[in-house]
């Protein structure tokens, strides 16, 4: 390295913290100060923390450490998912690297690799998301430093070469993450593997990077005994609970997940009806089933306020996302009533206004004669308001689903769980969804059925009502299952069918 003498070399071989504050000119707090000696004197480190404790400024600090020290390196870098990888770990490194113009004559960065001027393929450091055994597969060198991203959501088929590679006198591993699964090789690492790992833990109450707000929030909205105070704050793993029906660890992956560009070819609408209390009511929409838009949460509105909000809702994101289906499903079990009514009797009404705006933003006057047959080629709004019912008969969510649900609660919520599961339903990065989805329990009956935890018991254990989770259930639902209420067009509202 042309910008440091061999002597300075061999002092900050081993001496990661001075290297960072010589080198990369930047003070580590006592937490990353720790994590850099463990790095430096254990073979193995493990961190779990709470969220936003700069976790990615420490990894990025130590593969342009072990880049500098050491001759032909090699540092694979991994995380779950491209965009940790990507947008924050290898954009993190690049940050760095401007904080010292001498760094960016020695390493040459690019979106593929991080190398030493004039050693591309011997002395590197590369980016691989962590999608199989093969991404770290095949390093093999004297100087060897693993960097595991976000580790609580990496396959424990990623671990098995990395184990392998462990065999040389400088081959490290750091791999820190939020605590979000109670299984897995980062669990192990804080539990019954300890033993083989310097384990760390950092609460992001000490961490000078975690403002005080944001733990107060936290601890207003879920209280210190949460999972998400334990996994976001605390650094703890979540309690164990088998009886939850959704898996924390599936939410913060649905919102890891990319927020699809193209045009929506249809959009559900879940609408969940309080009016008084501690409950609220959600406006939730979906863009074909996948992808969570923007949902809407009022408190103490009457019935055709809710309606109001709905038509609203209906005409942006037809005009707006330039969709030409959407589907309104209601809550009629309670107040919902009234607003399916409204919305019902609303509906060919706002069709028509949805068309009419449509022509006036093409530069089309509808009430032209001379203009018909061009309006006439302006795509009409596909709308319909559906009633839907918590409290309808159960079944299974798909012929392939090996277990059923005493009744439509269950089933709503079960293919909510199905989805995330699955990786099909992409969530916003938000706390409240987040408890309300992973906090709510679930007991096989008498019956060998799955019956979900009523609302009433959720509040005595003093949760909050579902009612953001409601709303995206009743938008996921899918119009020709068995199991919701329909109004078939054509009968009177109180004829009901299952489609």
């Amino acid at each position: 390295m042309q910008s440091l003498s061999e002597e300075a070399i061999l002092f900050y071989a081993g001496e990661p913290v001075y290297f960072v504050e010589d080198v990369i000119r930047v003070n580590p707090d006592p937490n990353q100060r720790d994590i850099l000696r463990s790095l430096r004197d254990y073979p193995m480190t493990s961190v779990r923390s709470g969220h936003g404790i700069g976790k990615s400024a420490v990894e990025a600090w130590a593969v342009i450490w072990f880049l500098c020290t050491r001759e032909f390196p090699k540092i694979p870098c991994t995380a779950p998912t491209k965009h940790q990888l990507m947008d924050v770990l290898w954009a993190e490194i690049s940050k760095w690297l401007r904080n010292n113009p001498a760094l960016k004559g020695d390493l040459i960065w690019t979106k593929e690799k991080l190398y030493m001027k004039g050693y591309p393929e011997e002395w590197f450091a590369v980016p691989r998301t962590a999608t199989s055994p093969e991404a770290l597969q095949g390093f093999h060198a004297d100087h060897v430093l693993y960097i595991i991203d976000e580790a609580s959501g990496v396959s424990d088929k990623v671990f098995e070469p990395v184990l392998g590679a462990m065999t040389g006198e400088d081959a490290k591993l750091l791999m820190m993450g939020n605590p979000t699964r109670l299984t897995g090789f980062f669990y192990d690492s804080h539990h019954k593997n300890r033993e083989e790992y310097n384990a760390i833990h950092v609460d992001g109450r000490d961490s000078i990077h975690v403002s005080k707000k944001f733990v107060d929030q936290i601890i207003k909205m879920f209280g210190e005994d949460s999972d998400v105070f334990r996994v976001r704050v605390a650094g703890q793993f979540p309690k164990s609970i088998p009886d939850s029906l959704i898996a924390m660890e599936w939410c913060e992956a649905a919102a890891k997940l990319p927020a699809a560009s193209a045009r929506f070819s249809r959009i559900d609408i879940g609408i969940d009806v309080a009016r008084y209390g501690d409950d609220s009511s959600v406006l939730y929409p979906l863009g074909d089933k996948a992808v969570s838009l923007p949902f809407e949460i009022y408190h103490h509105n009457r019935t055709t306020e809710i309606s109001g909000y709905g038509v609203m809702m209906v005409k942006r994101l037809a005009l707006e996302e330039a969709v030409n289906t959407i589907r309104v499903k209601v809550d009629c079990d309670g107040l919902g009533v009234g607003v399916y009514d409204n919305l019902y009797d609303l509906k060919e009404q706002i069709a028509e206004e949805v068309w009419r705006e449509r022509c006036f933003r093409a530069g089309l006057n509808p009430d032209d004669l001379a203009q018909a047959e061009v309006c006439g080629d302006i795509p009409q709004l596909d709308l319909e308001i559906l009633e839907s019912h918590f409290g309808g008969a159960g079944g299974k969510v798909d012929e392939d689903d090996p277990v059923e649900y005493s009744n439509s609660t269950g089933l709503m919520w079960g293919k909510v769980r199905k989805y995330l599961k699955d990786g099909r339903l992409q969530l916003p990065d938000d706390d409240a969804l987040f408890a309300q989805l992973s906090n709510r329990k679930y007991r096989v009956n008498k019956d060998g059925k799955i019956e979900l935890e009523r609302k009433e018991d959720m509040k005595k254990r003093g949760l909050s009502s579902p009612d953001i989770a409601d709303a995206l259930a009743m938008a996921l639902y899918d119009p020709d299952e068995p199991f919701l209420m329909l109004v078939e067009p054509g009968l009177k509202k109180d004829s009901y069918w299952r489609g």
